[in-house]
């Protein structure tokens, strides 16, 4: 097996980024909000929980996977969108705005939210924020993302 060093751009055709949008706390810096995007449609594949207790994200991420293709992934930080009022409306309009600034369809894109759980995501911070997340990919962003 060869180890290939680096991050989630160390495979040749992938550009990420990070930035802080402002689902987390402004003290300490902390990144927040990441996309990961390839080049070319590429095969995709995923793992999911066996709990019966599922985060609307991964229900979202599970359809927009089944053709086993994607362009890339919207993470955020800070807030799981997991047992949240409006969840799935939340991970669907990440993965449309993530889409409209790359210039592709919403179910090009999976979904990944990691955090607090039970509360509601602040989607309009997100949604603010990708925009300039967009700009800021490159293939030395991985670090960020």
């Amino acid at each position: 097996m060869k180890v290939i060093e680096g991050n989630v751009t160390a495979a040749k055709g992938f550009k990420a980024g990070g930035i802080h949008c402002g689902v987390k706390s402004p003290e300490g810096g902390k990144k927040d909000l990441a996309m990961i995007l390839s080049q070319v449609e590429c095969t995709a594949a995923a793992t999911y929980t066996r709990n019966k207790t599922k985060a609307d994200p991964l229900y979202v991420s599970m359809a927009h996977l089944e053709k086993g293709k994607a362009w890339g992934i919207i993470c955020n930080s800070g807030n799981a969108n997991a047992c949240a009022p409006n969840g799935k409306e939340h991970a669907i309009r990440m993965c449309q705005a993530a889409a409209a600034a790359t210039g592709h369809k919403g179910e090009d894109f999976a979904v990944a939210s990691t955090g607090v759980i039970g509360q509601e995501l602040n989607i309009q911070a997100i949604l603010s924020g990708i925009p300039s997340l967009a700009e800021s990919l490159s293939v030395q962003g991985g670090d960020d993302a």
